[in-house]
């Protein structure tokens, strides 16, 4: 069954023995982490640079696919690079790329990055990282070409571990599992791979499209725990303690490599039903998301949004804050620093339609619905 329309599989939710299905999502529940055009919602980090200094240009946009170019170098020496989607942390979704390897590694890479990438699932941020720290704590869903390996999507754990079961046993602390039944595609040629996240609960790897049939790997209770990272943050959690969020981010380690499409569909959010932000695909429910009320912007003008009727009752309005707005489908089509003290924001002219504003502050944050004319 393909992902084009409405999907349903059932998954574990927590570590309770309880499942649910999971039905709903279409084409406008995808919510693309690369627009096609360019790296803005990006951060860059290579080992021994500064927070995003793309060293050698490595990372680009060319044909609206998200490249990692090593085009533009003659040698490794431990430069591996990482970009992250910074746009904010997830903790249940079901994510999908599609992506390509390329043929050439680049002199000095090592024998086991051959065609090697990966989708870094709760991933530490990029600004959280050391100056030569060589990999982002995170969950490897491990993307590879047949001359690297004989499998794809399989788990590799920079910093992290995993219990084989929902319940009972001993943390795993094995590096790398190869996926089952997941042959790696030949180079060049165009491949989907998914994951389907559930916090700490589950995780579950698919070589294809979406969690629909049988998955390669499934792993459960994921936690941080030291190892296979050099220079990690010293203020990283101990060992065991779970591992619940984070971002997602793609890797350069000697391998050309191309993205087609990254994109993401969140399960957590508001799960009242009648309520405007509810989804019947939600796993997990956040009351803050049903927080909504109307807010009105003259026809024809900019919209401005006045903090004090708006968001009378929230103190970060008086704090520097960021506004957001998103579609009624959970894309983002607008984003602005307000500097402390504003009484207002002004953001561009929209259409007619449902959106959703979203007020940020160090201290929290309030999302309240927009109608406009």
């Amino acid at each position: 069954m393909g992902m084009g329309k409405a999907f349903c599989v059932i998954i574990g939710v927590s570590l309770a023995v309880f499942s649910r299905g999971v039905c709903g999502p279409n084409d406008t529940d995808w919510i693309p982490l690369f627009n096609g055009v360019d790296l803005k919602d990006w951060d860059i980090k290579f080992a021994g640079s500064q927070l995003n200094v793309n060293y050698k240009n490595t990372f680009k946009v060319q044909d609206s696919l998200l490249v990692v170019d090593y085009s533009g170098w003659t040698s490794f020496n431990g430069e591996y690079g990482h970009a992250i989607n910074k746009t904010r942390p997830y903790s249940y979704y079901l994510l999908r790329a599609e992506y390509s390897a390329g043929a050439n590694q680049l002199a000095g890479g090592a024998s086991w990055a051959i065609q090697n990438n990966g989708l870094m699932l709760h991933s530490q941020s990029m600004a959280s990282m050391t100056l030569n720290q060589d990999y982002p704590i995170s969950l490897e869903c491990q993307l590879m070409g047949s001359k690297g390996s004989s499998t794809t999507l399989n788990l590799c754990t920079p910093g992290t571990a995993f219990y084989d079961n929902a319940t009972g046993g001993s943390v795993n602390t094995t590096h790398c599992i190869n996926a089952k039944n997941s042959p790696a595609p030949a180079t060049d040629v165009w491949t989907w791979g998914s994951a389907l996240v559930m916090s700490d609960s589950i995780i579950r790897h698919y070589n294809g499209k979406g969690a629909v049939g049988n998955p390669v790997i499934t792993y459960y209770r994921t936690v941080y725990y030291a190892g296979n990272v050099t220079n990690p943050p010293a203020n990283t959690p101990a060992n065991g303690t779970p591992l619940k969020s984070g971002y997602i981010a793609i890797q350069a380690e000697t391998a050309p490599y191309k993205f087609r499409h990254i994109e993401l569909v969140n399960l957590e959010g508001c799960m009242t039903a009648g309520n405007p932000n509810y989804k019947s695909y939600f796993v997990h429910n956040d009351p803050t998301a049903c927080n909504t009320v109307n807010v009105g912007q003259p026809a024809g003008e900019d919209a401005r949004f006045a903090i004090s009727p708006a968001f009378a009752t929230f103190a970060p309005a008086r704090e520097a804050r960021r506004i957001e707005i998103f579609g009624g489908d959970g894309r983002r089509v607008s984003s602005r620093e307000v500097p402390s003290g504003a009484r207002d924001a002004g953001m561009p002219k929209l259409s007619g339609g449902v959106y959703y504003v979203k007020l940020s502050a160090a201290s929290g944050s309030l999302t309240r619905r927009l109608a406009v004319p």
